[in-house]
């Protein structure tokens, strides 16, 4: 009966809950809207209880809440605080509640605080929360909330506190929190939040913190400056632009501004420098460029200043007035100049970091006046001098790191009494002297690192009685003597390096112990012995490198049980035996290295395993066998050597699919068959060196396909037949060895296209006929000694008459003759036909003269034509053809019989003297990048001076963006537009770094970028001053140093034309490509950079975008990375040089704006423009 008594009494309570619940619900549905603004506590326990019956409660934290108690919910519910009949607080912080927020929480219209803090409630935010218009505090911080923020929540006029922060919230900062009048205190941190803020936040003029970091926010913060009871601002970690608003002076009363991980840029305000009550100011991972204000220095409450990895100069200040100075973190700028003694006087200083900069002198022997110091990081500058011995007196020093700079003389021995040391770096100075011995009395050192100086002596023993220590890097030394057995005592060793000493004896075979190991380089010293079969205990090991040395013996298998390894290095000793089959097991190895040992036997096809493996390097061995076809299963292989061993057999056809393969060395072994055509499957590969074999057969027509192939090796085999013409075709390559085979034939003239190859060696083959003029004369008589039947320069055998066609056989020289008859004919009609022509032609001038010798030839780099030709493609200049007149002469089409389009630029009529102009061109002729608009001949005869380059089918970007601002821009979308600005980079960047002597292009902007069939952006319209006596055309706009509008400051003073003048014009033209708007509608008084500006402060973001971009989503990837560009073309057009980017860190920051995928090369018109005809 009691079990029957129990569940009658459980069945009573349901049925009475429920019907308390549907009576509820009827009584408030007949009170209507009465009862949702007066409320009772029926109500607001009925609000409670749907609460908790939405929510799981696995700890059963509200097992409390009983609902038949006679005052329920008054009656001592956990976390329920009532009033006068009513629930004033619903405080659940931190029970493990999960669930959805019920929406009935809304008709607890007396609730004054409501904390559901460090749960894991999920869902949204009920909107009904807004009818809760007593409400005075909401913490929901740290649960798993999203959606967007309800925007009734700001007519919670009452509102003081508001804490969302840690969650996943999404969209924007509510315009209605405008409404929150009572408002101190504004938590939105670590969401998904985007957009800007709201300018409706200017009239919480009660607030006292904000804090909205760790989201993906933008446009500017001036609307800061006028909430001036502000006495926390953490902005951090957003995408935050524009400058830092003077008015942030206004907010006197604040004591902590955290504005770091931005994209703000300008100077640093001096105007900080009256906020007397701040002690923490955090603006470091910026773009803040400028000095360091001295008022900054001057702040009396400061304690905390970071300004580190922004674009900061000139001198640290020497003084500080803020004796409570805590945190000074400066690195990653510009700075320069010596640190001045008085930091000494900073007494209460725990860091002071200014690594990677540019700092320099002596290190003041006053920082040992900081008592309390606990890290001191001055790390890559150029420090001179020596260590101060003083530093010693900072007694609590944790970290010291003075790595990377001038210092010189040895360690001071005083440095071993800071006993509080975890991390002591020294490395790369120009140190001396031993290690002192008495090392051991730094019982907390963590890191110990003192490579690449120049110590001597031997290791301290001592160092094994520091069992704290997790790195040693002595690597880089003159360290002599054995490696301490007692390294082993200190357990918690990750990482011991000593590569590249004068280490001798045996590797101490209680290493094996160190069970926390993960990196042991030794290599590139003088130990001798076997490897230890205990290092093979060592299982947390990812990299050992024990070559070049004289080590001995054979491959511990046990080195197989090493699961973590990913690099094995043993090359350059004595191993011998055979490759352990057992290595196939470790699995995530990725660096095979043994060669150059003495190793035999075959390679493992277990090798097949290693699906991991990047770089297999057996080289200079004594294996022998066939070359295992299963090697073609790695497919992660990029780097295969095998050279010099006994290997036979043929070439596996299966390594082509090997498509991550780079580099191919198999030269110096007993090879033989045919080289595999499956080998252009190895479309990556840049190094194919096959020489030194029995090879036969011949060169497979498939290796012209691969394109990225830079060096070609097949010397010292059998190899027959004709070299392949299509080799002409591998553009990149720079070293082609053929030398020492059975070829025959000639060599194809199209070797000559290959503008890299710097080595070519076809000797002793039996190659016959002319040698071709633009290989001749590139290369020595030696590159093609050995083959009697070859001619002409450069051998001393000249070509006889006789041979003109190089061994064609009589029928085909009657046929060339033939037709070099009829296209001699047919030479001297159109010689006639130009000159009647001459007289109904005005456009341009063409004299007879220019016709009276049609043998006269263009220069191509690429193959012959004719100038008569060009004449004819171009109509004889003929305006119709007319493609543009820039600044340096006019461009007309030639679309050649053969269906080839050149572009043809006739300069400006006037003598240039011949070898001047020659020399020019040819200079020009080689600038080649996949980016710039390459020359590929040139003519000159009195005063015609024509230059041939590409012809470039789809304009210019001028005309681009003119024509997609007619067609709604439905195509040229951002992706494309960054494509565009990041090929435009990249083409000056070359022009700027890799030309000998650098190229300053001087007038950069949208009418010099032209596009090709594949609309890849190529920069034209470069190195030109020279090869014309004056520019023409005024309509161009252009000045003498630029075009209007593209201009910066500096060259509109001097004229003066720099590289840095060249990114200023690039800024303005990456704006125009962003806005649509052109430089030249804007007035003197506001340019296209002070708008964009303006724009940015105001947070008017949107009005950026060129219109065919407004429907860009704000919370998309891509309204990111089109304010990244925003950003990268203001720091190009900064007002001082000195301050602007070169071309090459502006590529690399375009590359780092691209979030999503790159677009493909575009095959089709984006804007439908037609081509010029």
């Amino acid at each position: 009966m009691r079990m029957e008594e129990f569940f009658t009494r459980k069945f009573l309570k349901a049925f009475a809950l429920v019907l308390l619940l549907l009576v509820a619900g009827y009584v408030s549905r007949a009170a209507g809207q009465s009862t949702a603004t007066t409320g009772s506590l029926q109500t607001d326990l009925n609000a409670l209880l749907l609460f908790q019956n939405a929510l799981q409660d696995p700890a059963r934290a509200l097992r409390s809440w009983n609902a038949t108690d006679v005052n329920a919910p008054c009656s001592g519910w956990k976390g329920v605080v009532c009033s006068g009949n009513r629930v004033l607080e619903l405080r659940l912080p931190g029970l493990n509640l999960r669930g959805p927020i019920s929406v009935a929480l809304g008709n607890l219209n007396e609730l004054r605080n409501l904390s559901l803090r460090s749960n894991h409630f999920n869902g949204s935010i009920p909107a009904s929360l807004g009818n809760c218009s007593r409400l005075q505090a909401l913490y929901f911080q740290k649960n798993d909330l999203s959606g967007e923020i309800p925007i009734n929540l700001g007519e919670l006029q009452e509102l003081q506190f508001l804490d969302f922060s840690n969650n996943r919230l999404t969209g924007s900062v509510p315009s209605q929190f405008g409404g929150l009048i009572s408002m101190q205190s504004l938590a939105l941190s670590n969401n998904l939040l985007t957009g800007i803020i709201p300018e409706t936040l200017r009239g919480c003029t009660n607030l006292l913190s904000v804090d909205v970091s760790g989201n993906n926010l933008t446009g500017g913060i001036s609307v800061f400056g006028n909430l001036s009871q502000l006495v926390s601002l953490s902005l951090d970690t957003n995408s935050f632009v524009g400058s830092i608003p003077l008015s942030l002076a206004n907010c006197s009363l604040l004591t902590s501004l955290d504005i770091q991980s931005n994209l703000l840029s300008g100077v640093i305000p001096p105007e900080l420098g009256l906020l007397q009550n701040l002690r923490i100011l955090l603006l470091g991972n910026n773009f803040f460029a400028g000095s360091i204000p001295a008022e900054i220095s001057n702040m009396s409450s400061l304690e905390v200043l970071v300004l580190g990895n922004n674009n900061l100069s000139g001198p640290i200040p020497a003084t500080w007035n803020s004796l409570g100075l805590k945190v000074l973190d400066f690195q990653g700028n510009q700075l320069t100049g010596n640190l001045s003694p008085d930091l000494g006087k900073l007494s209460s200083l725990l860091i002071l970091n200014v690594e990677r900069n540019n700092l320099s002198g002596a290190i003041p022997a006053a920082f040992g006046d900081l008592g309390q110091l606990q890290q001191l990081n001055l790390s890559q500058n150029a420090f001179s001098g020596v260590i101060p011995v003083e530093v010693a007196q900072c007694i609590n020093l944790e970290v010291l790191d003075l790595a990377s700079n001038k210092l010189t003389s040895s360690i001071p021995l005083a440095l071993t009494e800071l006993h509080h040391l975890q991390v002591l770096s020294l490395s790369g100075n120009f140190l001396s002297g031993i290690i002192p011995t008495n090392v051991d009395t730094l019982s907390n050192l963590q890191v110990l690192s003192l490579d690449s100086n120049n110590l001597a002596g031997a290791i301290p023993p001592e160092l094994g009685s520091l069992a704290e220590l997790i790195n040693v890097s002595l690597s880089y030394n003159n360290l002599t003597g054995e490696i301490p057995a007692e390294l082993s005592h200190c357990l918690k060793l990750q990482i011991l390096d000593l590569q590249g000493n004068n280490l001798t004896g045996q590797i101490p075979s209680t290493l094996g112990s160190l069970q926390h190991l993960q990196s042991l380089q030794l290599n590139g010293n003088h130990l001798s012995g076997q490897i230890p079969s205990s290092l093979g205990n060592c299982l947390a090991l990812e990299s050992l490198d024990l070559s070049n040395q004289s080590l001995s013996g054979g491959i511990p298998q046990n080195l197989s049980s090493l699961a973590n390894l990913k690099q094995l290095i043993l090359a350059n000793n004595n191993l011998t035996g055979t490759i352990p089959a057992e290595i196939s097991s470790l699995s995530k190895l990725q660096t095979l290295d043994l060669s150059g040992n003495r190793l035999s036997g075959v390679i493992p096809t277990s090798l097949s395993l290693l699906q991991s493996l990047q770089l297999l390097q057996l080289s200079e061995n004594q294996l022998s066998g066939g070359i295992p076809f299963e090697i073609g299963n790695c497919s992660s292989l990029s780097t295969l050597k095998l050279r010099s061993n006994k290997l036979n057999g043929v070439i596996p056809p299966e390594l082509g699919t090997l498509i991550k393969l780079k580099e191919l060395d198999l030269n110096g072994n007993m090879l033989s068959g045919s080289i595999p055509s499956t080998l252009v499957g190895c479309k990556n590969l840049t190094f194919l060196d096959l020489g030194n074999n029995q090879l036969a057969g011949s060169i497979p027509l498939e290796l012209s396909y691969l394109q990225v192939l830079e060096q070609l090796i097949l010397d010292d085999n059998s190899l027959y037949g004709v070299i392949p013409s299509d080799l002409g075709n591998l553009t990149g390559l720079v070293v082609l060895d053929l030398s020492q085979n059975n070829l025959t034939g000639q060599i194809p003239t199209s070797i000559g296209n290959i503008m890299m190859l710097h080595m070519f060696n076809v000797s002793n083959n039996n190659l016959e006929g002319l040698i071709p003029s633009s290989v001749g004369m590139r290369f020595a008589e030696s590159s093609f000694a050995g083959n009697p039947l070859l001619c002409g320069r450069p051998l001393t055998l000249k070509c006889s008459v006789s041979e003109p066609m190089n061994g064609l056989g009589r029928k085909a020289i009657i046929g060339v003759a033939v037709g070099a008859a009829l296209v001699s004919v047919l030479l001297v009609c159109v010689a006639a036909f130009v000159a009647i022509m001459l007289t109904k032609k005005a456009a341009v001038n063409v004299t007879r003269e220019d016709l009276s010798q049609p043998e006269q030839k263009l220069v191509m780099f690429y193959g012959p034509v004719l100038y008569p030709n060009i004449v004819e493609a171009t109509g004889q200049f003929d305006e119709e053809h007319v493609l543009s007149r820039t600044r340096y002469g006019i461009v007309f089409k030639a679309s050649l019989p053969d269906g080839t389009v050149l572009s043809i630029r006739r300069l400006p009529d006037g003598v240039v003297e011949e070898n001047l102009f020659k020399a020019e061109a040819e200079m020009l002729g080689r600038v080649k990048h996949r980016n710039v608009h390459v020359l590929r001949g040139y003519y000159i005869r009195g005063d015609v001076k024509l230059l041939v380059f590409d012809y470039m089918p789809n304009g210019n970007l001028a005309a681009l963006l003119q024509e997609a601002s007619h067609q709604d821009g439905h195509v040229l979308n951002w992706p494309m537009r960054h494509l565009i600005a990041l090929g435009v980079a990249r083409g000056l960047a070359f022009l700027h770094t890799q030309c000998d002597p650098p190229i300053v292009h001087g007038d950069v902007k949208p009418n010099n970028v032209q596009f090709d069939a594949d609309f890849e952006a190529h920069l034209s319209d470069f190195g030109l001053e020279r090869l014309a006596l004056t520019p023409m055309d005024p309509s161009t706009s252009s000045t003498t140093a630029g075009s209007l509008g593209y201009v910066s400051p500096e060259v509109s003073l001097t004229g003066q034309l720099t590289r840095e003048a060249d990114v200023y014009s690039f800024g303005i033209l990456l704006l125009e490509l962003l806005s649509g708007r052109r430089p030249v509608m804007f007035t003197q008084d506001e340019d296209i950079v002070k708008w964009v500006k303006r724009q940015l402060q105001t947070g008017q973001v949107s009005e950026l975008f060129d219109p065919s971009l407004l429907e860009v989503d704000p919370e998309s990837s891509e309204w990111e990375e089109f304010l990244l560009a925003v950003k990268v073309a203001l720091l190009c057009t900064a007002t001082d040089p000195i301050d602007r980017p070169s071309m090459t860190e502006v590529v690399f920051m375009l590359e780092g704006c691209r979030i999503g995928p790159e677009m493909p090369n575009f095959s089709s018109d984006p804007t439908s423009q037609t081509s010029p005809t």
